[in-house]
């Protein structure tokens, strides 16, 4: 009976030694009307999916979106588009949801949108013609 427990405790923590992802490299870049959040993986085992979150106070932060893993040393993007104000800081981080139900969280990121100007130029010119 001892021994069972014991290779059960022993498989239990070889499948959270195996069930995570290293990311070496996380960004989050404005640029004219979107946010680009890259990031780099080194080893991903057991990963289902990364979760992109936002938070406008570094605390509450809300998924965004989704995306699949691709295997070890991958590269990923996701494009934010769906923020309505400029100069208001918005946190970014990921969330990483591994097979096992466990997950991860990377630091986050603050960013800083980027309007065009053009945007703001034809919203001048409707507001002219009011």
């Amino acid at each position: 009976m001892q021994k069972t427990a014991w290779i059960s405790i022993l498989l239990a923590l070889i499948g959270l030694a195996f069930a995570d992802a290293v990311i070496v490299e996380f960004q989050a870049e404005p640029s004219q009307n979107r946010i680009y959040i890259t990031w780099k993986t080194g080893e991903e085992n057991g990963v289902q999916v990364f979760v992109v979150e936002r938070s406008i106070n570094n605390k509450d932060f809300t998924a965004i979106g989704e995306v699949a893993p691709k295997g070890s040393n991958s590269t990923y993007e996701f494009v934010d588009e769906n923020f309505s104000e400029a100069k208001t800081v918005f946190y970014y981080r990921l969330q990483i949801k591994n097979t096992d139900g466990s997950s991860q969280f990377t630091d986050s990121l603050p960013v800083i949108p980027t309007i065009s100007s053009l945007t703001r130029t034809w919203g001048s010119i409707k507001a002219l013609f009011k």
